[in-house]
């Protein structure tokens, strides 16, 4: 007999809620209760900033059924009754705490509708806070895992040489996060999993060591670069997936110094051409390169293109040699 997925929904969609010390109620954040429920179950984390529970830290959680009012829940053996706009009853709800931040709010449905339900927080804590939680009928189904980690990470390198990425991975939901991809995994495009922690408490973190391809060495070398979806036992693809890329250090710098003397030389050449007649043009401009110690030679003995005397050339013109050196 196999088991079924769990049913559930987690929140925020997006991102942690995150609170800071003294800030208002958060905004109301709605859960959808199915029409035939009897008992709701709502497990929420208080996670930390240092990977680490934050302990006993002070938190107001509220519900409201419909366009009721917000009620605070209770901790139990307390219960709160929870009226729609009529004011009419319609469930009870409490919470008890567990381990590791976690909190489990019962709410226990007296007249099962398909109005909409909300929730909102507040921070008594004297830290910040982030927030998620996970609805469902079913308690241990609301035991779900979240990966909390950057997920894009570039490396530039000296050619021939790389450093290791390492990825902090924090687990902000509120069951085990386990990471099945082993040590030793290809990533793509020469990128390795070194190191990975297989398993990540709630309110904990691990961490994932990987191994960057050195860059250089060939012409044009673009560098390296994958996306790579970690196994792991949550269903948001997206969160587990890593984009990796590394690139040869000063790439863009080399390229910037090259355009600077470029324009250096250019600078330079046209000073020399406003500075210099045309008629002037140096040995070194005809020849960069010397093609012979003679042509060598040529230009050290004199600045000038044309360096026989004038009576020895009767047939240049007399503006051609206008700036002749002078006979010795």
């Amino acid at each position: 007999m196999t088991m079924a997925d769990p049913v559930f929904q987690m929140y925020p969609e997006e991102e942690p809620l995150r609170l800071a010390v003294g800030s208002p109620p958060s905004t109301p954040v709605a859960f959808v209760v199915g029409a035939q429920l009897t008992s709701v179950f709502l497990r929420l984390i208080k996670a930390g900033t240092k990977c680490a529970p934050p302990g006993e830290s002070a938190v107001v959680i509220e519900l409201r059924a419909g366009e009721g009012d917000f009620v605070p829940v209770p901790r139990e053996p307390d219960t709160v009754t929870i009226n729609d706009t009529s004011l009419t009853p319609v469930a009870t709800a409490s919470w008890l705490p567990e381990p590791r931040g976690v909190i489990l709010i019962r709410v226990d449905i007296t007249k099962p509708s398909d109005m909409p339900w909300e929730m909102r927080i507040t921070n008594k804590a004297p830290v910040e806070l982030l927030f998620v939680w996970v609805v469902s009928d079913l308690d241990e189904d609301t035991r779900q895992p979240r990966i909390l980690m950057e997920r894009s990470h570039s490396r530039v390198a000296l050619p021939g040489a790389s450093d290791d990425i390492v990825v902090n991975v924090a687990n902000v939901g509120t069951g085990d996060l386990t990471i099945d991809t082993p040590a030793g995994t290809d990533l793509g495009d020469g990128f390795v999993l070194d190191e990975v922690t297989p398993t990540v408490p709630v309110n904990g973190c691990g961490h994932l060591t990987i191994h960057v391809p050195p860059v250089g060495g060939i012409p044009f070398d673009a560098g390296h670069s994958t996306d790579f979806t970690l196994e792991a036992n949550t269903r948001d693809e997206e969160q587990r997936t890593l984009h990796l890329s590394v690139s040869e250090k000063f790439g863009k710098e080399k390229e910037k110094e090259k355009e600077g003397k470029e324009k250096e030389g250019k600078d330079v050449k046209d000073k020399e051409q406003k500075d210099t007649p045309h008629e002037l043009m140096m040995v070194g401009d005809l020849f960069p390169t010397p093609l012979s110690p003679v042509v060598a030679w040529a230009g050290a003995a004199s600045p000038h293109v044309h360096f026989i005397p004038r009576e020895l050339r009767p047939d240049l013109s007399t503006s051609a040699l206008v700036h002749e050196d002078p006979a010795p």
